[in-house]
């Protein structure tokens, strides 16, 4: 219960505060004439990797990423979603690409990964 309750305020913190503090951070990064490519690259990286958590329980991967070895293990309904992030992309390859750079980032060889089955989850999580 006490994880609930702090899932909840940390959602509403975020939700409260992320909006303005893109902003500034927007507005700081124009006046310094940095990247502001680069930070919205972070954050879609960040929310991408708090999707991963909240979908799949995997802190470490990407949704795409995940997406991708879901599919190999033969889970139909990652296929389906594996096709629409694919498209949203305009890249066919997006999460397969996704999966191998993310692995390599991880330490893992990939194909090890695909070798394994179930046994992967309790490995990585560990």
């Amino acid at each position: 219960m006490k994880s609930f309750a702090l899932m909840l305020i940390a959602i509403i913190v975020v939700a409260t505060f992320a909006p303005i503090i893109i902003t500034l951070n927007t507005i700081r990064k124009v006046y310094r004439m940095e990247s502001i490519k680069e930070y919205f690259s972070v954050i879609a990286c960040g929310f991408d990797q708090a999707g991963g958590s909240i979908l799949y329980s995997q802190e470490d991967w990407k949704v795409s990423s995940w997406t991708y070895y879901l599919h190999r293990e033969g889970n139909r309904y990652a296929t389906y979603f594996m096709q629409f992030i694919n498209f949203l992309f305009r890249d066919q390859k997006h999460c397969e690409n996704s999966f191998y750079k993310e692995a390599e980032e991880l330490k893992f060889t990939a194909s090890w990964m695909l070798s394994k089955s179930k046994e992967v989850t309790n490995v990585i999580r560990n």
